[in-house]
């Protein structure tokens, strides 16, 4: 998401302006916990303009169905590591838009395995998302954002989330797509959930420059396997 480095790992370009002064002594600082306004309306700027170029450089239909394969198989590794047998367990997946990995067949798979698959829904404007029980055969309709989603007003709460990525750092931060419905989301989520970021390893960012707001996720996997853990 450099004056000073490379700021991705395919995405290609820098961006025009540090989020904050303070880069230009030190490359590496940034005060996670800082509210000044300023600092905030910086970094939002330089995330619109990585958001912008990450999207812009996402791959073509093709390899995506050979990086949602290598996704599906190292979700698979994480999960069974983690949690064994995903019988009743409530995982919630996302409906692919903006070129995003497609993961229907590896939800599905999960369906079969004795998962509960839900899907994240806007239920109400700058309010957590609510998560809607999704099978292959589900009913749907569109929501927000024109998005499919199950046709139904039951819900469900995860004990796993996956959270697309637009971008992703070494810190384990997410660059989303800007409304913050999944941080709103996953830091009101009780009991919290297990919280996987999903996405391309081309949209790797030295750092998203975090806010007080972002919530740090639990893993991020990409196509090249998982990337960060909690755990480590």
């Amino acid at each position: 998401m450099s004056e000073h480095e490379s700021e991705t790992d395919g995405a290609g370009g820098g961006y025009a302006s540090s989020p904050c002064m303070a880069n230009e002594i030190a490359p590496d600082y940034f005060d996670p916990l800082a509210t000044d306004p300023q600092q905030a309306r910086d970094v939002a700027q330089w995330r619109k303009g990585r958001r912008r170029a990450l999207l812009d450089a996402r791959p073509g239909a093709e390899p995506r169905k050979a990086i949602a394969q290598a996704l599906s198989d190292h979700l698979d590794a994480l999960l069974a590591d983690r949690f064994g047998d995903l019988t009743g367990q409530v995982v919630s997946g996302y409906w692919p838009i903006k070129s995003e990995a497609d993961l229907r067949p590896w939800m599905q798979r999960l369906t079969d395995a004795g998962a509960t698959v839900a899907l994240p829904v806007v239920a109400t404007r700058a309010a957590p998302l609510v998560f809607r029980p999704w099978g292959p055969d589900a009913p749907m309709r569109r929501g927000h954002w024109n998005i499919l989603e199950p046709d139904t007003e039951d819900t469900v709460i995860p004990t796993i989330a996956l959270a697309p990525l637009v971008g992703w750092d070494d810190d384990g931060y997410r660059l989303g797509y800007g409304g913050g419905y999944f941080d709103r989301t996953l830091a009101a989520l009780t009991p919290p959930a297990f919280a996987i970021g999903v996405g391309f390893q081309g949209a790797r960012l030295r750092t998203i420059y975090p806010q007080p707001h972002d919530v740090r996720l639990d893993a991020i996997v990409t196509e090249a396997g998982l990337q960060w853990s909690a755990a480590r």
